[in-house]
């Protein structure tokens, strides 16, 4: 079975607090898109094996492999799970999160196990703060650590251009710089409208890599709906009515030296191709 495992975007993220165990509270609202990696779900009689580039490192740690074992356990059928990465990694697109989600529901559908929606977003939580999301509709929005979610009826733009650069952000360093600097918590609010695309990581971000506000200056000289960073970074949009936008930004940034993808919103985190 072929499954996709959707990016996302944050199109507005807000910290608006902190768990006496140190998880920051955000309220965010999420919208997968296009882009994606893709899995093969292959049945074996025992045991889970993960066929992924050698960087993302030992497979046990990969939270696709940790989504198989969690779903079938040690008595259950037994799953190959080849990996094609096409998310960068550490860029704030949700990919090793998508991953899992999308080993979940494919796992669900390709052996028949009958489980839920709703059972497997609490299984994926328990996995990964992001998974959830990625197991139902989108947009979303998303409150608590990850695990309240629910379906925003908001209008996202058309296409997206993402700007990803050569360097990567780490979600704890910078959810620890934003401690450091003492930022103050968003209070809670109401799904707004997008644009803008506020988020109160961007401070934090660049705290960890002081090249991203030259980053976006050139990009917000370009006409657009607005711009923005997603989760922690380091990547960054541009938003668009139409892809025919996005692609003559793309074609006017193509000096940046940085990555540059098209990708348009979709209606569900995970895609079953059969």
């Amino acid at each position: 079975m072929k499954v996709l495992a959707h990016a996302k975007l944050n199109l507005v993220l807000r910290v608006v607090g902190r768990r006496a165990d140190g998880y920051h509270l955000i309220q965010s609202l999420f919208c997968a898109v296009d882009l994606a990696d893709e899995l093969i779900l292959e049945p074996i009689p025992r045991g889970i094996e993960l066929l992924a580039p050698s960087a993302l490192g030992p497979p046990e740690q990969n939270l696709a492999f940790r989504a198989a074992q969690a779903l079938l356990g040690s008595d259950g059928p037994g799953v190959r799970i080849h990996l094609e990465k096409r998310i960068p990694v550490g860029a704030g697109l949700g990919g090793g999160s998508s991953d899992a989600a999308a080993v979940l529901a494919g796992l669900n559908a390709l052996f028949g196990l009958g489980k839920t929606p709703g059972e497997l977003m609490a299984l994926g939580a328990k996995i990964g703060a992001d998974v959830p999301f990625f197991l139902g509709p989108s947009p979303a929005w998303v409150e608590g650590i990850g695990e309240r979610i629910s379906p925003a009826e908001v209008a996202v733009p058309g296409a997206f251009l993402l700007v990803i650069p050569p360097f990567r952000c780490s979600t704890a360093l910078v959810y620890k710089a934003f401690d450091e600097l003492g930022l103050p918590f968003s209070p809670p609010g109401p799904i707004p409208n997008v644009p803008p695309f506020p988020n109160d990581l961007w401070p934090a971000a660049v705290k960890i890599h002081p090249e991203l506000p030259r980053l976006r200056a050139i990009l917000e000289e370009l006409p657009s709906l607005g711009v923005g960073m997603s989760g922690s970074g380091s990547t960054l949009f541009l938003a668009f009515p139409s892809r025919s936008e996005a692609e003559a930004a793309k074609t006017r940034l193509s000096h940046l030296g940085a990555e540059l993808r098209i990708a348009r919103p979709v209606e569900c985190g995970y895609k079953i191709m059969g």
